[in-house]
C-alpha cells in the first residue's frame, strides 16, 4: 500500500514546479486593510475587477460574497464559479472549499467523490495536510476510484502548462460528467487543445458552438472548427457535415446526398455508430450511393451490435419482415426487445405484433 501511495507523491513532486512558478495575490481583508471601508456592494465590483484581471484571491473573496446577501443577491452558482476560477490559479483556500463542496454536496452542487478527490489532490499538492490524509484514506476505500481520479489530476496539471491532448482530455471528463457535468470548463479545455490544432479539441469545441452548450451557440464558428476537423478526420466532425449535406435547404440546393455519404461513410469506417446506421440508410434508400440492401444490412448490424437502438430496429423488423434477410421470429424478438429498451417506440409496439413463442 505504501509503494502504491507512492505514486501520487512522486507526481506531486515532479509537478510541483507549475504552482511554485505561480504568483498569487495574498488578500486578505483584515481591519488594516482600506478596502474594508468600502461598502459591499462597491466592494464586489472591486473584487470582480481585480478576478477578471487574474487575482485569485480576489476571485475566491467575490465567492464567498456572492454565498451569502452582503453586496448583492447570493447567487451559488456565481460562487461555485469564481471558486472554480481561483482554485484553478492555484489558490488553496478555493481547492480546499471546492473538496467540501463537492464531498458534501454544498452551494447547489451534487455530491461528487471524484469531484471532491480530485480538487483535494491540488490542495494536498500545496501541502495541506487534511487533504494529504483524506488521499490516503481514498486511497485505501477504494483503489479503483483513486486510479481514475488520479490520472484526472496528471491531465489537470499538464492541460495548465498548456499540454493540449492533456487539456483535450480534461475537458471530455468535464463535458461527459467524471468532474461533475460542466460545459462551460469542458469549452473552455477544448479550445486549448483545438487553437493546437488538435482534431478532437477543434471538433468538440464547434459541437459545443453548433449546439450552444457551455458557450453562446455560433454557427460561423462551429463550421470554422468543424472543416479542419472532418478534413483531419475527425468522425464526430465528419458526421456533422453528413448531416449538413443530408438536411440542406432547398433554398440553399437542396440535399447534396453524395457529400452527406462521403462524410457518413468516413465516419463509420472509424465506427462512429449513428454514422453506421446513416450509411445504412443511404443504402438502403440509395441516396449518394447505388442501392443496396446486403450493405445496408451490413452497416444496421455493425451499429445493432454496438447498441444503438434505431439500428437494432431496423435489424429487428427485417428479421420479422424477411427483408433483405430469411426471416427470424426468435431473432426479430430478440433486437426488437433490445431496441425496445433502449427506448424505441416503434419497435415496442412491434413486439406486441410478433407471435408468441
Amino acid at each position: 500500500m505504501k509503494k502504491l501511495l507512492l505514486v501520487f507523491f512522486i507526481l506531486a513532486a515532479f509537478c510541483a514546479g507549475w504552482y511554485g512558478a505561480l504568483t498569487y495575490t495574498k488578500r486578505f481583508l483584515t481591519g488594516e486593510n482600506t478596502e474594508i471601508l468600502q461598502d459591499p456592494a462597491t466592494l464586489r465590483e472591486t473584487y470582480a475587477q481585480q478576478a477578471a484581471a487574474g487575482d485569485a484571491a480576489a476571485a475566491y473573496k467575490l465567492g464567498e460574497m456572492y454565498l451569502s446577501t452582503q453586496g448583492g443577491e447570493a447567487d451559488a452558482q456565481s460562487a461555485v464559479s469564481y471558486f472554480r476560477l481561483a482554485a484553478g490559479k492555484g489558490y488553496l483556500p478555493a481547492q480546499k472549499e471546492l473538496a467540501r463542496f463537492y464531498q458534501e454536496g454544498l452551494a447547489g452542487l451534487r455530491p461528487s467523490q471524484e469531484s471532491s478527490l480530485f480538487w483535494c489532490m491540488h490542495a494536498a499538492l500545496q501541502g495541506d495536510a487534511d487533504c494529504q490524509n483524506q488521499i490516503k484514506e481514498a486511497f485505501a476505500k477504494n483503489t479503483q476510484l483513486y486510479d481514475a481520479v488520479l490520472a484526472a489530476f496528471t491531465a489537470s496539471l499538464q492541460a495548465r502548462i498548456g499540454n493540449g491532448a492533456a487539456a483535450l482530455e480534461l475537458g471530455r471528463l468535464y463535458e461527459e460528467g467524471f468532474l461533475s457535468p460542466d460545459l462551460e470548463e469542458a469549452a473552455h479545455w477544448y479550445s486549448v487543445a483545438a487553437e493546437q490544432k488538435i482534431p478532437q479539441g477543434q471538433a468538440r469545441l464547434g459541437l459545443l458552438y453548433a449546439e450552444g452548450k457551455g458557450v453562446a451557440k455560433d454557427e460561423e464558428k462551429a463550421r470554422a472548427l468543424l472543416a479542419p476537423a472532418a478534413e483531419a478526420g475527425d468522425p464526430q466532425a465528419q458526421l456533422y457535415w453528413g448531416k449538413q449535406a443530408y438536411t440542406q435547404s432547398e433554398q440553399d440546393g437542396g440535399p447534396d446526398y453524395t457529400e452527406a455519404f462521403k462524410w457518413f461513410a468516413n465516419a463509420a469506417a472509424q465506427g462512429n455508430v449513428e454514422a453506421q446506421y446513416l450509411t445504412g440508410v443511404m443504402y438502403m434508400q440509395g441516396q449518394g450511393t447505388d442501392k443496396s440492401v446486403k450493405k445496408a444490412l451490413q452497416f444496421f448490424s455493425r451499429a445493432a451490435e454496438a447498441g444503438y437502438a434505431d439500428a437494432q430496429y431496423v435489424v429487428g423488423q427485417s428479421y420479422y419482415k424477411g427483408l433483405g434477410i430469411r426471416q427470424n421470429m426468435s431473432e426479430a424478438r430478440k433486437w426488437l426487445g433490445k431496441a425496445a429498451q433502449n427506448g424505441n417506440q416503434a419497435a415496442q409496439e412491434l413486439l406486441q405484433q410478433l407471435p408468441q413463442p
